[in-house]
């Protein structure tokens, strides 16, 4: 027997074995998969950038540094990204890049938020037949540190600042601003549309903080979460009018019982959920330069404490998020929010960080499960997980890129989503940036 065809084998009976553990136990507990993975060369570059499994491929597209249509080229910290249009196999897609500079906007600054700001979006077209971008874009500039964001039910995309500068509110921070050469407050969430630039027009009523990720429910309302080592907060913002977001009331989460889940909590804990009003969404900071404005006028009305909390996304179950450095490790936490019956349950924490450490972008759409970004701090090569609805663990990639003689496998991966009929996962590499799309047999992995 060849290796090849040994490893398959053997990796057949681990899948056999796995899944009949994962099925046959009604436990909570992670069961992990030890599936084989191996080197993999991208179809685009002919670089081993990542291990996969067996009969596994992928393409990269958007890399920092590409000449943009129009001007400009793309920038790098590819971060969160959301598939916004689709007509077949032809996707559109709008990408973050989380951007800390001040050295001048990456595209004609035109319709720049703040033309002295290197962040911002790139609208990439891409057809999955050809396995090409067709079209590469800038969707919004003048922006700092675009971390992730979330869909809308406009098919637009709503991007979202994780930093707190603003001007007018404190002196500290209007030196800071003048150091840096700003013109404009940062900390806002603004909306990206599906086609053409955006106005670059700051949704104040979400508020000015550490935003992450944005979803959106059946309902029209929309809720995000905040990245702040301290304490954070998930919050829900209902709009005046459905799908227009230029006003709204913004609340934060109170878990009923629970004012601080950063720490321990069992598996499948269940609490009842409360919202609590937040007065001032832009008040920028608490105390000094803290960044904590609304989380703490939160905190104050009866908010619940979370840590790091970071991807967010709607099924047909309720609203799923992460808490990237929660829970009884400091590995991470998955947490549901149901908006049917108000109450929010630990789905999943995590145990073992040598399996799963920081989890952080999340995505559906493959299996009956959620696909995990790492962002872990002690990761070698940092891996694209799947996490199932009974708990087991299985991985799908890992980052093994070296490019220009320089190891870039712990650089983070994020922006997952899934295309609309299944077969393709496509993800960003944080650094130096840019995006891959991975399809394969996913019924016999999943």
């Amino acid at each position: 027997m060849n290796r090849r065809r040994f490893l398959e084998n053997t990796f057949q009976a681990g899948l056999a074995a796995s899944l009949g553990t994962a099925l046959g136990c009604g436990s909570r507990r992670a069961q992990t998969k030890r599936n084989f993975l191996r080197p993999v060369l991208d179809a685009t570059t002919g670089l081993p950038l990542l291990h996969l499994p067996p009969d596994f491929r992928y393409f990269s597209f958007g890399w920092a540094d590409e000449a943009l249509d129009g001007g400009g080229v793309i920038p790098g910290a590819a971060d969160g990204m959301g598939i916004v249009a689709a007509n077949g196999q032809r996707l559109t897609l709008i990408r973050n890049h989380e951007i800390t500079h001040a050295r001048g906007a990456f595209a004609s600054t035109v319709r720049a938020y703040d033309e002295r700001c290197g962040g911002g979006c790139v609208r990439l077209v891409l057809d999955l037949n050809e396995e090409k971008v067709l079209r590469k874009e800038a969707a919004l500039t003048g922006t700092l540190i675009n971390c992730a964001g979330g869909i809308t039910s406009n098919h637009s995309w709503l991007s979202c600042e994780e930093i707190v500068i603003a001007q007018d509110v404190r002196s500290d921070d209007a030196r800071m601003a003048r150091e840096m050469g700003l013109q404009e407050s940062h900390g806002w969430v603004f909306e990206v549309p599906s086609e053409g630039p955006s106005s670059a027009e700051p949704i104040r009523g979400m508020g000015i903080f550490r935003h992450e990720a944005t979803t959106e429910d059946a309902a029209g309302n929309v809720y995000l979460t905040e990245d702040r080592d301290s304490a954070c907060g998930f919050y829900r913002f209902t709009p005046e009018t459905r799908g227009r977001y230029r006003s709204g009331r913004l609340e934060m989460l109170e878990a009923v019982g629970a004012r601080d889940l950063r720490g321990a909590i069992a598996n499948g804990t269940r609490f009842d959920v409360r919202w609590v009003p937040i007065d001032d969404p832009e008040r920028a900071h608490w105390a000094d330069r803290d960044q904590g404005g609304v989380v703490m006028q939160g905190i104050a009305a009866g908010g619940t404490k979370f840590l790091r909390l970071e991807g967010c996304l709607t099924t047909s179950e309720g609203i799923w998020f992460t808490s990237t450095s929660g829970g009884s490790t400091g590995g991470g936490q998955v947490w549901r929010f149901d908006p049917r019956d108000q109450t929010l349950t630990l789905e999943h924490d995590v145990a073992d960080r040598d399996v799963l450490d920081y989890p952080d972008n999340i995505a559906t759409g493959l299996g009956n499960g959620l696909v995990l970004c790492e962002d872990s701090k002690r990761r070698a090569h940092q891996k694209l997980m799947w996490l199932s609805r009974s708990g087991s663990l299985i991985t799908i990639a890992e980052n093994h890129a070296v490019i220009d003689g320089r190891d870039l496998g712990s650089a983070e991966w994020a922006g997952a989503c899934v295309s609309p009929d299944g077969k393709w996962l496509i993800a960003n590499l944080y650094t130096p940036g840019y995006s891959v799309a991975i399809t394969g047999p996913w019924e016999a992995l999943l």
